[in-house]
């Protein structure tokens, strides 16, 4: 079967897939899926390392550095839903490139930027990019891997982030050093939009993709025209799949925003620790969630979805306790806020098992439709968790706040019970229904 750029012959029969080994064509695949995650982790990080230069250079208010940083959230969430419908109509691979050329375009173009109103409408560019690569590379991974290995391969897939976060601060630290201006970071990080060419002409299309095209040719598809909608999601058939998924991203985001947002006001605020150490602490974070996300790859396959996702979020939960009994102690050893760090970072594999259990129960033809759309209302959703945290930090602590925010996460469990285990079968054989 023909399809998008080079017309590359594809086919169920082309090894892509599988059952007892990863393929070539499946290796590479996962490559430039990680790869595209690492620089959309990038992207979204070299804007904070760079945000107090950016504000004296420009003069900007506060308000208007916050106006930045929610636009830039409004394209990821407005990517979310938009990115997956190229993905459905064109293929993964053209999803692939829509997300990663214009993540990477967009961050470049603010080297050119003259005034807050660039910035704005280019990191809502840069948005909307970054929002669909989550779905769009999460569903083309899923669809290639060995069912047996895919909870491994969406955990190495998911550890790209911190990686990224790392490149990130070695590209401007290096940058600054060599006295280059901040606009220089932005130019370099252009740099990713190359990998679209390789995505188009030397990777495989998504089996799946190319079986669900050919599936679509029955006469109640040509009545519909082939179009896609959202609607479909919330069929009697895949209405549960959609529940699930979306009530999973709204709880995890919660956590998740509330950890990335409020831990390191944690270590400032309520233990006291300097902002240089707690740099080092929120680097110490998450370089040990590489591993978390790496280990909760290999065990969700072997535990199952379930008792692995239970095993990451308690470790959260009991964590941010232990973090909130030790703010009650008149001194609190350092090396204690480190090794609680360990522990957290560790936890944060967590997001291994939520972005692979969502993306598993959706069926081939709607997957990036309904992966896209439950991260999308996660993202709104937890878009109120920094204001509500805040209030709470306002009345008692930080930390309370964070007790809150991983309470509210650990309702992932409940929430999986509700659904099928998944680990070890075919995407074809799981049903919520």
């Amino acid at each position: 079967m023909k399809n998008g750029a080079g017309d590359k012959v594809v086919n169920l029969s082309d090894a892509v897939i599988s059952d007892e080994k990863i393929t070539k064509d499946a290796w590479k695949i996962t490559a430039f899926v990680y790869m595209a995650w690492v620089f959309d982790a990038s992207d979204g990080q070299i804007f904070s390392l760079a945000l107090p230069l950016i504000r004296a250079e420009f003069d900007l208010s506060l308000a208007q550095m916050g106006a930045i940083a929610t636009m830039f959230l409004v394209g990821a969430t407005i990517g979310s839903f938009l990115m997956p419908v190229v993905a459905e109509k064109y293929g993964r691979r053209w999803g692939m490139v829509s997300c990663v050329g214009i993540y990477s375009i967009f961050t470049g173009l603010v080297w050119f930027a003259q005034n807050a109103y660039h910035l704005i409408a280019a990191r809502f560019a840069t948005g909307v990019g970054t929002g669909g690569e989550w779905p769009v590379g999460a569903a083309y991974l899923s669809e290639v891997v060995p069912s047996k290995k895919r909870g491994l391969m969406m955990g190495f897939m998911q550890s790209g982030y911190p990686v990224g976060y790392f490149i990130a601060g070695g590209i401007f630290a290096l940058f600054t050093a060599w006295k280059l201006d901040w606009r220089a970071s932005f130019l370099v990080m252009a740099a990713p939009a190359l990998l679209c060419f390789p995505i188009l002409f030397w990777l495989k299309e998504s089996p799946a993709w190319v079986e669900n095209k050919k599936n679509k040719a029955t006469e109640e598809q040509k009545q519909k025209g082939l179009k896609l909608n959202y609607s479909e999601l919330f069929q009697p058939k895949w209405r549960k799949a959609t529940i699930l998924a979306t009530a999973m991203h709204i709880v995890g985001g919660i956590w998740m925003w509330g950890i990335n947002i409020w831990y390191p006001s944690a270590m400032i605020y309520d233990f006291k620790i300097s902002t240089v150490e707690t740099a080092f602490i929120i680097m110490l974070l998450y370089g040990v969630a590489i591993f978390g996300y790496l280990a909760a790859g290999a065990l969700q396959d072997t535990l199952g979805r379930k008792k692995a996702l239970a095993l990451f979020i308690t470790l959260a939960f009991f964590t941010i306790v232990t973090l909130n009994y030790m703010q009650t102690l008149p001194e609190v050893p350092k090396v204690w806020l480190y090794m609680t760090t360990v522990v957290l970072g560790l936890s944060l594999g967590t997001h291994s098992v939520l972005i692979t259990y969502s993306t598993e129960i959706y069926p081939s033809h709607v997957r990036t439709l309904g992966i896209g759309f439950s991260i999308g209302v996660g993202k709104i959703t937890a878009a109120l968790c920094p204001t509500v945290m805040g209030v709470i930090a306002d009345a008692s602590s930080v930390t309370l706040a964070l007790l809150v925010s991983s309470g509210i996460g650990w309702l992932l469990v409940p929430i999986i019970l509700q659904g099928p285990e998944t680990a070890g079968k075919k995407l074809e054989d799981i049903t919520t229904s």
